[in-house]
């Protein structure tokens, strides 16, 4: 009876190691995704809006881009 302790006892200690395991790594994941998303939103903010226009071809059918 006491070996079927032990071994319970350990497998309860293994499962607790690998959910806290995953805990931290999630956490650093989405830490990495929040961070990601800042940077996105900060280099789309500081592009010039203004550069970027669109006008009508001659012929009237499309936008064009102009620098």
């Amino acid at each position: 009876m006491p070996d079927l302790v032990e071994a319970l006892s350990l497998a309860a200690l293994v499962a607790a190691t690998l959910e806290y395991a995953l805990l931290i790594r999630h956490r650093e994941e989405r830490r990495d995704a929040i961070r990601w998303q800042a940077q996105v939103q900060d280099s789309l903010l500081s592009v010039d809006h203004s550069a970027a226009k669109r006008r009508w071809t001659d012929d009237g059918t499309r936008y064009r881009l102009v620098p």
